[in-house]
């Protein structure tokens, strides 16, 4: 099912290697943690970022996978877990 995602098709030909890893990841609770961590600078300011539409072909690949997966979402987004007054 996840080779028919039009986001993943997108995000595998751009990046294969993370599309791999996508394909582990995907329905456990470590496509979570490895979403975050594509999205987070872990490299010290070194890391370019992505091209702004395979950026968005992650947010939409990581709202289908809480859609399906529920159970498995963590927070991992700052502002939605800070509190509100």
């Amino acid at each position: 099912m996840l080779d028919e995602n039009p986001h993943f098709v997108f995000i595998n030909q751009a990046f294969p290697h993370i599309g791999k890893k996508l394909q582990t990841f995907w329905g456990y609770p470590e496509f979570a943690l490895y979403m975050s961590s594509l999205l987070q600078d872990t490299r010290n300011g070194s890391r370019k970022g992505f091209p702004f539409d395979v950026l968005m072909a992650l947010n939409g690949l990581s709202e289908e996978h809480e859609k399906e997966f529920p159970q498995l979402t963590t927070q991992t987004d700052t502002w939605s877990s800070s509190k509100r007054f």
